[in-house]
């Protein structure tokens, strides 16, 4: 039979198909498979020719199964995935630290000047709706809250599982339901994953993967339950600010590591719309130094030869046709090691056929030369040579290759950023601002730089002046009360000069709401000197 039916350990039943089922071993062992038909267990079978489902032997109970047509079975279960279908909504749903809690964002994916500037003109207004058909009236959407080609934030004050989005009758509204749709996932009570990140941490999308030994956030309403000590570990990292409707606890966010992968592990995230999958680093060479030639290294002279080793795998030596298992080596500074001797040809592979290398003590004839390695480092089509700077540009992209392996640095205000170990072309750099630089490395040789000037914009007396007035106007000024528009973040990023008026748009950011007079006050006086 093609399909069973999968009792899960929270007692939710799923019809399953043999051929996706068979991808995870941790589930294909299962002891929680049953026979649609008749109720009894069942196994998986795999074999060359078919995958497939069939009654455990020896059960008088089989016999009396009536016969039946598998077709049956894929009518069901092809409804059962168009209805899974049918709740995945896109996830845009964003949280952020702020001070010691979290607060819960809507993020818009950034839009063309062209659209901003169209949208600005037709006085566009996008309307945040909840699960009641009601509208949330201070999560409303202003067209002069958009700016080109920057991601729009706006954080909710309410929580729900999904929302919906209207927008005001105008032309460009039709061009802008294409990028962001009309219903968006929300944050469901027993919570969502998101990604580990210091700033706007984003949800992660409905079947997308999560990974062993790395870090996440777990929002939820109703805490962690006690039978997730065996594959998860977590600590409480703050409460998620907002307010639900009819739902008086506290949310919750964990920071959490899944540990290992289990039935029960792959489970419980299954329950939250993603998938477990246990991750492997590769095993990294620490010492000596040598010379690698696509799998093989090749060492000057016999030596005890030291690799960084990943958690869950074994690996094997082959020298001379034996084999042998390395032994791993817990350090603080380097987790496992691999330590072994190479005096002669020798092959590594681990036990899941992840990596292998081939390890010799040679001059072979092809390696008679160093060369320094062929670099290009591309901006905005044009090709950077060593020592250049170059200015940021709108969506422009940084990108790199090089005929092998290099280390890429990425400082930031002279304090290292990134650390890339390039294996192959690097299209994109995250996250780049003025100040920057892009060093490449071959070894210990600085082959190759790159920097982005950082504008300082002089202060002076009508700086300080101006600053001290406009701080005194604002926080005097009183009124109704709105959410603090994108827009005041945009103006703080240009405002270096103006440090008391700066404060006061952290304030406003910190808290979520500035006086509508105040934010008027701001952009009559700052917001045409920044476009100058």
């Amino acid at each position: 039979m093609d399909y069973a039916i999968w009792k899960r350990h929270s007692g939710h039943e799923e019809l399953v198909y043999a051929k996706n089922f068979v991808n995870n071993h941790h589930l294909s062992n299962s002891r929680l498979l049953f026979c649609p038909a008749c109720g009894e267990p069942v196994i998986l079978a795999s074999g060359e020719e078919r995958t497939y489902f069939r009654h455990c032997p020896n059960n008088p109970k089989n016999y009396t199964c009536p016969n039946y047509s598998d077709s049956v079975y894929a009518v069901q279960y092809q409804r059962q995935q168009e209805e899974r279908k049918l709740r995945q909504r896109p996830k845009r749903i964003y949280i952020l630290k702020i001070g010691g809690n979290f607060g819960l964002f809507l993020g818009f994916p950034p839009l063309e000047e062209k659209t901003v500037l169209a949208a600005r003109n037709e006085k566009l207004i996008v309307r945040i709706i909840n699960p009641n058909n009601a509208e949330l009236k201070e999560n409303r959407i202003l067209s002069n809250q958009l700016i080109p080609g920057e991601t729009t934030y706006l954080q909710l004050k309410w929580i729900y599982d999904y929302y919906s989005l209207e927008y005001s009758e105008s032309p460009v509204g039709h061009d802008i339901i294409k990028m962001w749709g009309e219903d968006l996932s929300g944050l469901p009570e027993e919570g969502a994953l998101f990604r580990y990140s210091k700033n706007y941490a984003r949800c992660i999308s409905n079947n997308g993967e999560i990974n062993t030994d790395k870090y996440y956030y777990f929002a939820t309403a109703f805490g962690i339950p006690d039978d997730t000590e065996d594959f998860l570990e977590y600590e409480p990292v703050g409460e998620l600010e907002g307010d639900s409707y009819g739902f008086e606890s506290k949310w919750m966010v964990y920071r959490v590591q899944f540990t290992k992968v289990t039935e029960e592990a792959i489970e419980f995230a299954d329950n939250l719309g993603v998938t477990l999958v246990e991750w492997h680093p590769p095993l990294i060479p620490l010492w000596p130094p040598h010379v690698q030639v696509g799998k093989r290294q090749i060492y000057s002279k016999p030596a005890t030869v030291l690799n960084q080793a990943q958690t869950d795998t074994f690996y094997y030596q082959d020298t001379d046709g034996q084999s042998r298992r390395l032994k791993k080596i817990p350090t603080k500074a380097a987790g496992l090691l691999l330590c072994h001797s190479v005096r002669g040809p020798t092959h590594v592979k681990s036990s899941d056929g992840s990596y292998e290398a081939h390890l010799t003590c040679e001059y072979p004839e092809e390696i008679f030369q160093y060369f320094f390695p062929k670099i290009t480092l591309d901006y905005a089509k044009k090709t950077l040579e060593n020592g250049d700077s170059f200015s940021l540009k709108g969506r422009a992209n940084l990108s790199f290759k090089s005929d092998c392996k290099c280390d890429i640095y990425h400082y930031s205000e002279k304090q290292l950023k990134s650390v890339y170990w390039n294996e192959q072309t690097i299209l994109a750099f995250p996250n780049l601002s003025e100040g920057d630089n892009i060093c490449v490395l071959h070894g210990l040789d600085a082959i190759h730089q790159v920097s982005i000037p950082k504008h300082i914009q002089p202060k002076g007396r009508y700086a300080v002046k101006k600053d001290e007035e406009t701080y005194q106007e604002l926080i005097l000024m009183r009124g109704t009360f709105i959410s603090t528009p994108v827009k005041v973040k945009y103006i703080l990023d240009h405002l270096e000069k103006y440090p008391k008026v700066s404060s006061y748009l952290s304030q406003t950011l910190r808290s979520g709401k500035i006086p509508q007079k105040a934010y008027d006050h701001l952009i009559s006086e700052f917001y045409q000197e920044i476009e100058k």
